[in-house]
């Protein structure tokens, strides 16, 4: 028998490793044992986990700075993690994506859902931008763009360090180029019939939002002929999808001026400048100001950042988010993109008028 390279973490007696087993990708914190030699572990390292009678279950990547102790990278325990690894899983995810998409701009990479945890990388063309939110991948970063650029054949690999989850790793929010050049301008990305301008480099996240693809298209399939408003809009994501649905008209409205611009710039590459306006300022203070003014839309999309990432502060986002029933002379239907918001929003819901309707679009699917 050959004896594993990597050091071993255990859970605590009476943690059942049915989870694990079944599938579940992490251990906390509180399910392993942590003694002097596992608190000394570095940040990303790889190690066996067992269970509590010492029989193997998983490797995983450790990480001793977060909540999330360890990650499960594979079940079989005999698995090297390296080159070859990262490799093998990024072939098998863009297998799937080339028999999804007829070009090369799309989310590459999605986590664990993708056998590669934490890891976020999107494809634009001939460049990657590469969200490594978890120790490890930090950790295996020059394997894991050597990878990249060999499976897919990019020329640019870019780095992008924005975002909360690299915090609770501990990691930094240095942003980089890990090969190629970085592009100098705003990158046109085809998606849902429209254009959209990404940023690569100076943009939210790693340019563009690519898990809401399905949600944009959605939300156009209500907007043919229709005014069109898209609140909390980031570069149009929504707007210029209905624009390319045969929308009449469309309002983005954003607190960020270059993210309007840029959205401004893909209505322009598509022809449609003439029927898209934007609007910067806070978007519940311009909902309001949109009421006031006896503005009328055939459809709104409200899709909000994570105003609440844990339970706790919930209430900070029910009371912005329960004054829609104020605004809803502004539509005849609506669109909440709820997997953000993270609130009861049916319960908001109730009040609206009975010739309105609202449909709530997110990672549970549809609800109207």
């Amino acid at each position: 028998m050959t004896l594993s390279p990597y050091s071993v973490l255990r859970l605590k007696p009476k943690i059942n490793s049915r989870g694990i087993r079944h599938g579940f990708p992490w251990v906390y914190d509180n399910e392993v044992v942590t003694d002097r030699r596992t608190k000394s572990l570095e940040l990303g390292s790889i190690a066996i986990l067992e269970d509590s009678e010492r029989v193997p279950l998983a490797v995983v990547a450790i990480n001793p700075a977060s909540r999330i102790f360890a990650r499960v990278l594979e079940r079989d325990p005999t698995v090297q993690i390296d080159q070859a690894w990262i490799t093998a899983q990024l072939k098998r995810a863009l297998a799937m994506r080339e028999r999804l998409y007829d070009q090369p701009y799309y989310r590459l990479v999605h986590a664990e859902a993708d056998r590669l945890p934490g890891v976020v990388i999107d494809r634009f063309g001939d460049t990657c931008v590469i969200q490594p939110n978890a120790a490890w991948a930090e950790r295996l970063l020059p394997q894991l763009t050597a990878a990249l650029i060999e499976v897919t054949g990019v020329t640019t690999v870019l780095k992008s360090a924005s975002g909360r989850a690299r915090g609770l790793e501990g990691l930094d929010d240095v942003s980089t180029v890990l090969a190629g050049q970085a592009p100098d301008a705003a990158v046109p990305v085809p998606m849902n019939g429209a254009t959209y301008m990404a940023d690569l480099t100076g943009g939210q996240k790693t340019g563009l939002f690519y898990d809401q693809r399905p949600n944009h298209a959605f939300a156009a399939s209500l907007a043919q002929g229709g005014e069109v408003l898209d609140v909390f809009s980031h570069v149009g994501g929504f707007s210029l999808a209905a624009l390319a649905a045969g929308a009449k008209h469309a309002l983005a409205v954003d607190g960020s001026q270059p993210a309007l611009d840029l959205a401004v710039k893909g209505a322009d590459h598509m022809g449609q400048g003439a029927q898209f306006d934007t609007r910067k300022g806070d978007a519940f203070d311009v909902l309001t100001a949109l009421a006031e003014e006896g503005a009328q839309f055939d459809v709104v999309i409200c899709d909000p950042p994570a105003f609440a990432p844990s339970k706790k502060p919930w209430t900070q986002v029910f009371v912005p988010m329960s004054a829609l029933p104020v605004w809803q002379p502004l539509w005849c239907v609506m669109v909440v993109i709820w997997g953000c918001v993270r609130v009861h929003m049916r319960r908001i819901c109730r009040s609206f008028a009975p010739h309105q309707s609202v449909a709530l679009a997110g990672q549970g699917g549809l609800a109207r």
